[in-house]
């Protein structure tokens, strides 16, 4: 009796760690995107079981960008993804100084599970970018992140 709980936790942290690796292979992805354009478009990525799907969200305001989201949340449930991941270019205000840092993040809304994040900070002078350490979980998050959760039934 006690067998079923301890497989539904395995099966919980075998689909985050499958997510963990998803993401770090889309980040270098991410990275070049963003030194040949010198931004990122904000991005939304399904997670199927038959493999990934990209939409690039473009909205000039917060009604397009509601619409849009609204279209990635029907997306991801026509698609079964069992997790959708948003890739975005962020600034990072330090509220006590105004100090500003750039950073690319990844954030995935997992079903049945905890959000996973991931960020990137970077410098650029000109063309040239330096990338910090990738920083995962509780330290990766940004307030404001953009999170898509579909209406996945649980």
């Amino acid at each position: 009796m006690n067998i079923e709980p301890l497989v539904i936790v395995t099966k919980i942290v075998a689909v985050r760690e499958t997510i963990a690796r998803s993401v770090r292979s889309i980040a270098p992805i991410a990275r070049q995107t963003l030194q040949l354009s010198g931004n990122h478009s904000p991005t939304a990525i399904l997670h199927t079981v038959s493999g990934f799907y990209p939409i690039v969200m473009s909205y000039d305001n917060p009604d397009q960008k509601k619409a849009v989201v609204e279209y990635v949340k029907k997306e991801a449930l026509e698609k079964d993804a069992y997790a959708v991941t948003t890739v975005t270019n962020s600034i990072i205000i330090d509220c006590r100084s105004g100090a500003q840092e750039e950073a690319l993040v990844l954030a995935t809304a997992i079903q049945g599970g905890q959000p996973y994040v991931v960020m990137q900070k970077y410098d650029r002078t000109g063309n040239i970018y330096s990338f910090h350490e990738m920083i995962e979980g509780e330290e990766a998050v940004v307030a404001g992140q953009m999170l898509i959760f579909p209406e996945w039934e649980g």
